[in-house]
């Protein structure tokens, strides 16, 4: 019975998209800790109710013919709690809105256009030549793995730059510049084995992913040369010892986690444990941070 109870929480918590909302908050917290400024608590919250409306949209939208017989346990339960899924994406939209009015101008029109880059990759914004129909951003070759690392680095890293320099702090624009490198590297790492195990479904939709485009072993090598080169700048940054110990060992657990994966794929080491990975860096930082100035 406990069994049943945990797995029924842990399936709320990664496929109502609340965990992976949570991630984009620690990610937003990393940016604060590696930038020497203080958390802004309108700009966390913003983080992870933008990431919950944005990944529940996208599901939701994605809705297949019988969703009750997907082989997939997350479809299964986002369309047997679909009514509720809507409620939660609303009141994260709300709350995105009012929070959102209370950022400086520019950083809300950065939150603006970061939204409209999210919906666009969904949504049919895009003609597609020598068909009736249009379809979004992410059908464009090979766009889809970067445009997710470009969002993520946007979203976690910029818009917490922008506020924190409307409200007076100085601001480094080469720290700034090699952490959204960084970034966008691991976000790139940690995305490719999705579209791995997504490549039958992504061809079925049209979708021309770099898996699909030079197979699965070399995807797969592209995904563990961006975490060894995530590592290696790192380690020749100027951050304290501490800090890119815990950047760079986080960075080769994931290494490990992806090529020797110690469970079996499901869905439970795709949206806990690469996901988590995220929500590692912070803590491992954070972790780093305490322990170099105590």
């Amino acid at each position: 019975m406990l069994r049943n109870y945990l797995q029924r929480t842990v399936d709320t918590l990664l496929f109502s998209n609340v965990f992976i909302a949570a991630c984009a908050v620690a990610q937003g917290g990393l940016t604060y800790l590696l930038l020497s400024l203080p958390f802004k608590s309108e700009v966390l919250i913003i983080l992870g109710c933008s990431t919950l409306a944005l990944y529940n949209f996208s599901m939701i939208l994605a809705k297949p013919p019988h969703p009750d017989k997907s082989r997939f346990r997350r479809v299964r339960w986002v369309f047997k709690h679909e009514r509720s899924l809507w409620v939660w994406t609303g009141i994260a939209v709300a709350v995105l809105l009012v929070l959102g009015l209370r950022l400086h101008l520019p950083s809300f029109l950065l939150l603006g256009i970061m939204g409209a880059m999210g919906v666009a990759y969904n949504l049919p914004v895009l003609p597609i030549p020598g068909k009736q129909r249009w379809a979004g951003l992410r059908q464009i070759t090979g766009l889809k793995l970067f445009y997710i690392g470009l969002m993520w680095a946007m979203s976690n890293v910029l818009l917490p730059v922008a506020e924190a320099y409307h409200d007076g702090f100085t601001i480094d624009v080469g720290q700034v510049a090699q952490l959204l490198g960084w970034v966008f590297l691991f976000v790139l790492a940690i995305t490719i084995p999705f579209d791995i195990r997504d490549i039958y479904q992504d061809r079925y939709y049209g979708l021309k992913t770099i898996p699909i485009m030079v197979g699965e072993h070399k995807a797969l090598a592209l995904s563990a040369i961006l975490l060894v080169l995530h590592a290696g700048w790192v380690w020749i940054s100027g951050y304290p010892l501490q800090v890119r110990f815990a950047l760079s060992i986080t960075s080769l657990f994931c290494l490990v986690m992806i090529l020797f994966p110690p469970v079996k794929k499901n869905e439970y080491y795709y949206f806990f444990i690469l996901d988590g990975m995220m929500a590692l860096q912070f803590l491992a930082v954070w972790v780093g941070y305490c322990n170099w100035f105590t």
